[in-house]
């Protein structure tokens, strides 16, 4: 069984905490890494796009699930681009979720 790991974030200001499996910390990392943008900038940005309702633990979940399926051969996102503006990855995942 995967140990959950809680880690103390500071997103749009605040305080907040987050629980995930360490795979899953690792993956958020490496997201973070390949889109060039820093943890608590992606999570704002998770928190931010959540028009759903969803928590923000189970939204980042989803997200990085969406991302890994649709960066594979499965997927029908092909394209690899950077940033967080409106042409970027990040930004057609939530465009998935939503």
């Amino acid at each position: 069984m995967t140990k959950l790991l809680n880690k103390v974030l500071f997103i749009n200001n605040r305080r907040t905490s987050m629980r995930l499996c360490s795979t899953e910390w690792q993956l958020l990392d490496l997201i973070c890494t390949k889109e060039h943008i820093s943890r608590n900038d992606f999570l704002e940005i998770m928190e931010n796009s959540n028009h759903c309702g969803l928590g923000l633990t189970y939204y980042t979940r989803l997200f990085i699930m969406l991302y890994f399926y649709n960066k594979s051969s499965l997927g029908n996102i092909k394209t690899r681009r950077h940033g967080i503006g409106s042409k970027s990855f990040i930004n057609e995942v939530v465009t998935t979720i939503q």
